[in-house]
């Protein structure tokens, strides 16, 4: 269902929707939206209709996740309304905080590091500071970031008070030595700088649009609150059905509540209950699902199926064993694509774990390498980022930005043989005692030249410090900034001015550059910033092959087919997960397609995949979700015999 463009025939709206098309700009309202019931397509025209008032409304889409943020991006663009780009909360915070230079407390210049810093650097090192091993350090981030979400103590049982005020006075000295600030903290200095300055610009909007509001956590919540006092007008959009990152603290509660806690009548709460996108079979089957939670509101309104949906394709399948489960799922979408011509990027595989994901998965993904099928592999960008000569060149990069980044040094450092921990260490204590950062330190120890390590360290620091320096100097940016930083880097490289990268990683910044918007380009540390996060969406929407994605991974996608591996009862419900968001998440999974759905099981499991959900031997059923339910499982192969006659 797409927009018009202007001067074009309007498209004949359902009613749910036209009410929505009337919502005035300076009330708050609420939009209950099952899947595919246009949610999306309905607020971009609701913006489109209020920015043909006169004085338009300033009106700004917020929601969750990064997918959903640039499909509606690209509506806006295409559908000329002139208004700002969408943003996820976190970028909005962001943007308020730099536009608002001492509204907040972190290292300065902001620096978010990516997730090789994360895991290669900052936690092994501040796990040895605190004391304890990686794992438990996991808990007491975990912990952290957790009240940063909840806004509540949250403590882990195998946490002491002891290693949690460690802990604490470590980080805070670690995050200014390396000078990072975490992504998940960001919504709550957001949120204390709203709470403490009541004189903050650029937040002069008159209505926010929130999608996916199921998916916001109390720290979120609590930013539009306040924005709210301050007289922005809130539309809330979202699914209570669709609520599965309780793991971040969101809770469907946040959009059930809406009506009460805004003080909106009943003609601005709406509902959206008529879907577009999936055939009968598998809505019917999703249905069974959803309305088996035992929690679900019993107030909503029964979602529908439009009178012209086609029927669908699904079946659950078992399998002896994962090598059968495995190869049947690749002959599923090699017939998928020869036989029903289906391009391999509207073919999304999903798993609930990580096991089944790294299990089962491989192995399709090397049988269909076999047959030259293309598919993505889902860590495919944390190892970009982690081959040495790619991290090198995206250190210098840093450099040429902040030539006292930290981390920038640090994975030098990491690269540079013969230099570790002790180097590290004495260059961090050099820190602490000047209070300065660890790259300030660094560069303070190499104008003494390193003399307060031994002989051989000092000689690989200073071949490091040498090579590194040179690069720096013989590298000059315009003060105007490129137009396209991947070709800089290209004609850089290309003469030896910046250190080789893998032709991959190359071909990732080409990509990530074209999509990018003026904001996110302007200067180098915006274009280095968005690498990782842009890869993520290009591997999740955009991929040439088969995509490999988890289940909550799959979040606002949508393809003609869609393959659930591994939903067997201790896989789907986990067993240590929230039964509701449990159902919740299989249906999201289920209602992605919009022809095929197929979910495989199976009887027994042995090996690294027999630990998936419970740690025992046996015989397997299929989830009890599905028990009862439209769709019988079936033999497996022999239901492949029959795809494969003609």
């Amino acid at each position: 269902m797409e927009i018009p463009q202007k001067n074009q025939q309007v498209f004949p709206f359902t009613d749910e929707q036209k009410k929505i098309l009337n919502h005035p700009p300076f009330k708050h309202g609420r939009i209950l939206a099952g899947p595919g019931t246009g949610k999306s397509t309905t607020a971009v025209a609701l913006a489109r209709e209020l920015s043909s008032r006169d004085p338009v409304p300033r009106i700004k889409f917020l929601t969750f996740t990064r997918a959903a943020t640039i499909e509606l991006s690209k509506k806006i663009v295409a559908h000329e309304i002139y208004m700002e780009s969408a943003s996820t909360i976190h970028s909005f915070s962001i943007s308020a905080l730099l536009r608002n230079q001492g509204s907040a407390t972190f290292p300065t210049p902001l620096r978010i590091p990516d997730s090789y810093e994360r895991k290669r650097l900052i936690n092994p090192h501040l796990a040895r500071k605190v004391g304890v091993n990686v794992s438990k350090l996991d808990k007491l981030i975990y912990e952290m970031s957790a009240k940063w979400e909840s806004l509540e103590e949250v403590h882990h049982e195998e946490v002491s008070l002891e290693e949690r005020a460690r802990f604490m006075g470590a980080w805070g000295q670690h995050r200014n030595v390396f000078g990072y600030t975490l992504l998940d903290e960001l919504p709550d200095l957001f949120r204390q700088a709203l709470n403490n300055y009541d004189d903050l610009v650029g937040l002069d909007y008159d209505m926010l649009i929130v999608d996916e509001y199921q998916d916001l956590n109390a720290c979120d919540l609590e930013i539009l609150r306040i924005l709210a006092n301050m007289g922005v007008s809130m539309l809330a959009i979202g699914d209570d059905d669709q609520s599965i990152y309780s793991f971040r603290k969101a809770h469907p509660v946040g959009i059930q509540n809406f009506a009460q806690e805004y003080t909106i009548g009943e003609e601005y709460d709406y509902d959206l209950t008529i879907c577009q996108r999936s055939p009968r079979l598998i809505f019917k089957w999703a249905q069974y699902v959803i309305l088996g939670s035992p929690d679900r509101d019993r107030k909503r309104l029964p979602i529908s199926f439009a009178n012209n949906a086609p029927e669908g394709t699904c079946a659950l399948l078992h399998f002896n064993d994962e090598d059968a489960e495995a190869s049947a799922v690749a002959d599923v979408i090699t017939w998928l694509h020869n036989h029903e011509g289906m391009p391999l990027s509207d073919i999304l595989v999903l798993y609930r774990t990580d096991t089944i994901g790294g299990v089962v998965a491989n192995r399709i993904r090397e049988i269909l390498n076999e047959r030259n099928i293309a598919s993505s592999d889902p860590k495919m960008i944390y190892k970009l980022l982690s081959i040495p000569e790619n991290r090198r060149l995206i250190s210098i990069l840093h450099l040429i930005s902040n030539p006292s980044d930290s981390l920038a040094w640090w994975a030098l450092i990491d690269l540079t043989r013969g230099l570790g921990d002790v180097f590290v260490n004495t260059i961090y204590d050099l820190s602490c005692r000047s209070n300065i950062s660890f790259g300030q330190a660094l560069v303070l120890e190499a104008e003494r030249g390193f003399i307060n390590c031994s002989s051989r360290t000092r000689a690989y620091a200073s071949s490091l410090w040498a090579d590194a320096t040179k690069l720096l100097q013989n590298l000059h940016l315009q003060d105007n900034p490129p137009t396209n930083w991947a070709t800089w880097v290209q004609d850089e490289i290309q003469a030896k001015r910046l250190p080789p990268c893998t032709t991959e990683f190359l071909d990732l910044l080409f990509s990530i550059g074209s999509d990018l918007d003026e904001n996110e380009s302007d200067d180098l540390d915006r274009f280095l910033s968005q690498i990782e996060p842009k890869a993520k969406d290009l591997y999740q929407s955009r991929s040439d092959g088969v995509r490999f994605i988890s289940m909550m991974g799959s979040k606002g996608l949508t393809v003609k087919a869609t393959i659930v591996i591994g939903v067997d009862n201790d896989i789907i419900p986990f067993p240590k997960g929230d039964r509701n968001e449990e159902c919740r998440l299989l249906y999201v999974a289920m209602t992605r397609s919009t022809k095929y759905l197929f979910m495989t099981w199976v009887t027994r499991r042995v090996g690294q995949s027999s630990y998936a959900g419970r740690e025992n031997y046996g015989r397997r059923q299929y989830s009890e979700f599905l028990r009862g339910g439209p769709v019988e499982s079936q033999d497996g192969l022999r239901y492949l015999r029959s795809l494969t006659v003609d």
